[in-house]
């Protein structure tokens, strides 16, 4: 489950995003932001690296990745391509945490993606139609360099200041949602009529829901059996803690000395020492 705010700008070629993302990057970072970037570049064959350098032919003979470190930069260069790509991987490549992930393209990964805030950047109000039917919220704001003043869509250059504070209201949302986040299983199970524990999650920061209304986390209570990794409790559901609960008192019963009535509460500790 991604922890960080993560924010694409998408759009047809020549749309602007590229502009908008600098100016966005800009104004973020200026007012204390830590920001990463992604960008997606639909070329064929595309390399970031140059064609007879040392990592290239690093590359060439079979090393992947190849890491090329610098007096001013460091660059880790992978041959998986666009096969091997996900959006939770993407925290990989920020060695220090981040406040926000700001992707430039990528459509067919985050169009249908309900954590990623879109900024849709248009040319005409028929690209912004064709948009509004495919593209799933949380959809920011539709905007343009083109065009302007229209109920929908918001003109880059007279509207930036809207724009901007509609991209950090949904990072400081996020941030309180990914908080609540942290206090539910993770487990995604399904009981709970919001879907996941990020549908939960969303619904409790809105009002609409309470922690309470975790069916795993309410039922702790009537657990009686616990698995514990190193000191971190394991969230499971009941059916779960029953089961292994049941298992484990069956076979401790067996032992010579021991008098179990079957309703006890058990606990199992994991460790490495």
């Amino acid at each position: 489950m991604r922890k960080v705010p993560v924010i694409a700008v998408i759009g047809r070629k020549k749309s602007g995003k590229t502009s908008l993302i600098k100016s966005l990057i800009k104004s973020l970072k200026a007012v204390g932001y830590n920001v990463m970037s992604a960008k997606h570049v639909d070329v064929k064959g595309f390399t970031i690296d140059s064609e007879g350098t040392d990592t290239w032919w690093h590359s060439k003979m079979g090393a992947n990745p190849v890491v090329c470190i610098s007096e001013s930069e460091t660059a880790v260069i992978y041959k998986d391509g666009e096969s091997t790509f996900s959006l939770d991987e993407l925290l990989v490549y920020a060695r220090k945490p981040k406040d926000l992930i700001l992707m430039e393209g990528f459509s067919r990964w985050i169009l249908e993606d309900e954590d990623v805030g879109k900024i849709v950047m248009v040319k005409d109000e028929s690209e912004c139609e064709e948009y509004s039917k495919k593209v799933k919220e949380p959809v920011i704001c539709f905007c343009s360099y083109f065009i302007g003043g229209r109920e929908k869509i918001l003109a880059v250059e007279e509207d930036f200041k809207e724009i901007l504070g509609k991209v950090r209201s949904f990072i400081e949302d996020r941030r309180r949602i990914y908080e609540i986040l942290d206090q539910l299983p993770g487990l995604n199970c399904g009981k709970c009529s919001y879907g996941s524990c990020l549908g939960l999650a969303k619904a409790v920061h809105t009002g609409e829901a309470s922690l309470d209304d975790c069916t795993v986390r309410s039922s702790r209570k009537r657990q009686r059996c616990v698995i514990l990794i190193e000191g971190k409790e394991v969230p499971i559901v009941p059916f779960v803690s029953e089961i292994i609960g049941k298992a484990v008192l069956a076979m401790v019963s067996t032992l010579k000395g021991v008098d179990i009535e079957g309703g006890e509460y058990v606990e199992v500790k994991i460790s490495k020492t």
